[in-house]
């Protein structure tokens, strides 16, 4: 039994050299000399025979790289474990003036299995383990055809940022096993998979035999019909959190769409989610549509026929659903709702914009979220930015509209007919490249005046149903009747009624909210109701803390149930803490990213929070006295 490797691709060109003389100045290095033993060497692990120790033995200004069992290296020195008997092999390689050389594939045995190497959950999850003798429970895995439970993704393929792959602004690149988030999931479309494709009759058998060592087969239909391809891989789990697998003599399954997308197929494959259930892998797009993670989403096929059942205590097996538009109590009082700074009111007409950073972009529905959510496209290749042209469309109660724009004035009337705004005539939102939003129906996807958002839209995509699945739309703001205020608005606070107290003997706390304390509203110090954070909006408040013997320098945190915020002690440590001033004033802020307008009161606790234990000689704050000097929403 063999178990093949191949060479690495060359690289740039570097240093040409003998192995006999190390010298960059001398003859190139020759195939004949990169043997084991003197160019490099081939060790087991003394203690463990199933570790292989490879070690470069040329000097440190030489590149070099290695093909092995678990993948691919370029360190001098890298380790190899191999939990099954038989024959491997190993190619080694050295960066010249003229190129790389690469020597003779080394073979090398491993005498005995080791089981205890499988111990790591991912083996039996990916390929059902092996049992005491080593016999092995072959697991199959089938394209996703649904959303599972709360699993990301709802059919085989899916998209995810590589410049942001959490999808949250965060801008984290280093993709670790469950720490990632679908950019995108089409469901299935008829440019991309379509719920008929051929390729959902695939399948891919990942094995484990004591006598084979690590088996795939590739069932791969395709409009062509059925191949079959048996290959075996290396699961490299040197970095559990950052998993990788590499099939040889054959690709992992994909789809016949994905020809040509990514170059790579088959070698260190990142692999995003391995559980009893749904197994998840990532490939980099490579063609001319630019870098971006494809997610290739497949879900154990004894799921999917209904012979197991996800667990209770695991995420429970949901249903898709079909696309709804977004509904709205009173289409028409929300449509002509003002939000100010200091009141909010219905007027008898309102006036939209095209928001100045995301003027137009693609919202699609989540099947297995039951949500509504932007692509997020604009800017990118696919939706060119839009040019800086004049643009107001304003609507009236009476049921009038007036469109300026850069090609002119249009002066028709519109009637609201469910979620939808119907306009007596045709008119053009916006047109950007081969994007056109005209019509004269458009879909309502947002309204919201805390929120200053408005989204007209029309259908672009339709599910296997019929059903639209896809609005491309204008994005607008709505502008303030009478003109827009500026600066912070400051809220009052009443420090007579802040009542600090020391939280599980660790920390100081005071409160401006917490709706579990059992107080009536007007026992807090500021005015609850006005407690709320349009999106992007930031709330900082000023304070200072006198009346404690501090011996040390603690840290400070606004805290509150926001995602993403924490509580102690995390709060220090992450982007909410602060170096707390002891003899003076301090300044906490907290910045509404979640996309919508926060609100405080009813929802979760608004509360400043310091560390006191070890840094204060008493934990007796009868004579501390909080004074907030401001408070403010900006």
């Amino acid at each position: 039994m063999k178990k093949y490797l191949y060479i690495i691709p060359a690289l740039a060109a570097l240093a040409a050299c003998s192995p006999a003389e190390y010298d960059l100045g001398a003859q190139d290095v020759q195939v004949g000399d990169l043997v084991e033993g003197i160019a490099f060497k081939v060790e087991p692990d003394a203690t463990n025979p199933n570790i292989i120790h490879l070690t470069s033995l040329m000097p440190s200004n030489y590149s070099v790289a290695w093909e092995h069992p678990m993948g691919r290296s370029t360190s001098s020195s890298c380790d190899v474990s191999l939990p099954f008997s038989g024959d491997y092999e190993v190619t080694f390689g050295v960066d010249t003036r003229a190129g790389w050389v690469w020597g003779e594939t080394y073979t090398f045995t491993v005498a005995e299995n080791d089981f205890g190497m499988l111990s790591d959950d991912i083996w039996t999850n990916l390929a059902g383990g092996v049992d005491e003798n080593g016999n092995g429970n072959p697991k199959t895995w089938v394209p996703m055809d649904k959303a599972y439970g709360s699993y990301q993704g709802s059919s085989p393929v899916g998209y995810m940022n590589p410049d942001d792959i959490m999808n949250d602004g965060t801008g984290i690149t280093d993709i670790t096993l469950g720490n990632w988030s679908m950019n995108w999931d089409p469901g299935f479309q008829s440019w991309l998979i379509p719920e008929d494709d051929p390729y959902m009759e695939s399948s891919m058998i990942l094995s484990l035999d004591a006598s084979k060592g690590c088996v795939v087969e590739v069932n791969k239909n395709t409009s062509s019909g059925m191949t079959s391809k048996t290959g075996s891989f290396a699961l490299n789990v040197s970095d559990t959190s950052r998993p990788t697998i590499t099939f040889n003599n054959t690709d992992m399954l994909y789809a016949a769409w994905g020809e040509g997308v990514c170059s790579n197929y088959s070698k260190d494959i990142k692999i995003l989610t391995c559980d009893e259930y749904v197994l998840q892998l990532a490939t980099m797009r490579t063609n001319s549509e630019g870098s971006w993670w494809i997610v290739w989403n497949y879900v154990w096929e004894e799921v999917q026929n209904g012979n197991v059942i996800i667990p209770s205590d695991d995420p429970d097996l949901l249903p898709t659903y079909s696309p709804e538009l977004p509904s709205y109590d009173d289409l028409a009082t929300e449509l002509f709702t003002i939000s100010g700074d200091d009141a909010t009111y219905v007027a008898s007409q309102t006036t939209l914009l095209l928001d100045e950073e995301k003027p137009y972009d693609l919202i699609w529905w989540n099947p297995a979220t039951a949500a509504w959510e932007w692509i997020d496209g604009y800017g990118t290749t696919w939706a060119p930015e839009y040019a800086d042209e004049y643009f107001s469309l304003t609507l009236t109660q009476a049921g009038k509209a007036e469109l300026e724009t850069e090609a002119g004035s249009v002066s028709t009337t519109f009637e609201i007919v469910g979620s939808s705004l119907v306009f007596a005539d045709e008119i053009t939102l916006l047109e950007a490249g081969s994007h056109k939003v005209s019509g004269t129906e458009f879909a309502v996807m947002k309204c919201s005046a805390d929120d200053n958002e408005v989204a007209l839209g029309i259908p672009v995509e339709y599910d296997a149903d019929g059903v639209a699945n896809k609005y491309l739309c204008a994005r607008m703001t709505i502008k303030p009747v009478g003109g827009s205020t500026s600066g912070a608005t400051e809220l009052k606070v009443d420090n007579s009624k802040i009542a600090p107290y020391v939280e599980a003997s660790k920390y100081f706390r005071f409160e401006f909210y917490n709706p579990w304390a059992g107080k009536d509203d007007s026992e807090w110090p500021v005015d609850v109701t006005k407690l709320k954070l349009k999106k992007n909006q930031t709330l900082t408040v000023k304070f200072s803390v006198s009346g404690i013997d501090w011996t040390g320098t603690p840290m400070a945190a606004l805290c509150c149930n926001m995602d993403d915020f924490s509580w102690e002690p995390t709060c220090f440590t992450n982007f909410q803490g602060v170096t707390f001033n002891t003899a003076g004033e301090n300044t906490l802020t907290l910045t509404n990213n979640t996309g919508s307008t926060y609100t405080f009161y009813g929802n979760g606790c608004l509360t400043v929070c310091i560390e006191i234990d070890g840094y204060a000689s008493s934990l007796d704050i009868d004579n501390a006295v909080v004074n907030v000097t401001s408070l403010t929403i900006e």
